[in-house]
């Protein structure tokens, strides 16, 4: 009795969980540093180009955009956002270029592993607040 409970929670977590919530609105993350940067060990100045594509009929606004590394790799970087306002007009893109500190652990196979970073997006549409979420893989440039 206790694992069907079990099982049925947890089936309706995971149904809930893959649920689009908001317009889909999309992003797109891009690592602009030069990879020569990431050969010194210490703080690196991270750059990055984000791309916003809204295809609904309504504006949406970029409230606030948290990064952060997952794994291990030869760059960590958790950065809280800071607010902004950025409004992605109906049908169209917009592009900003944001930094956020980060850690290198430096060395000659540091300037060219790639990284995976998540992105936490959070936006204020025509409906109400929503949250979208990005994994990805960048590389240095």
């Amino acid at each position: 009795m206790r694992l069907a409970a079990a099982s049925l929670l947890l089936l309706a977590a995971c149904a809930s969980s893959s649920k689009e919530e908001g317009p889909p609105v999309s992003l797109e993350l891009a690592l602009t540093t030069p990879s020569n940067v990431l050969y010194f060990p210490g703080p690196v100045n991270l750059q990055f180009a984000v791309t916003l594509t809204n295809p609904t009929d309504q504006p949406v606004t970029l409230r606030r955009l948290d990064l952060r590394t997952v794994g291990n790799y030869s760059v960590f970087l958790r950065a809280n956002g800071a607010p902004m306002h950025v409004e992605v007009k109906p049908h169209a893109s917009a592009t900003i270029a944001i930094a956020a500190w980060g850690a290198s652990r430096g060395g000659m196979l540091a300037q060219d592993e790639p990284m995976q970073m998540q992105a936490t997006a959070y936006f204020d549409g025509p409906k109400g607040p929503f949250v979208k979420l990005l994994t990805t893989v960048l590389s240095p440039q």
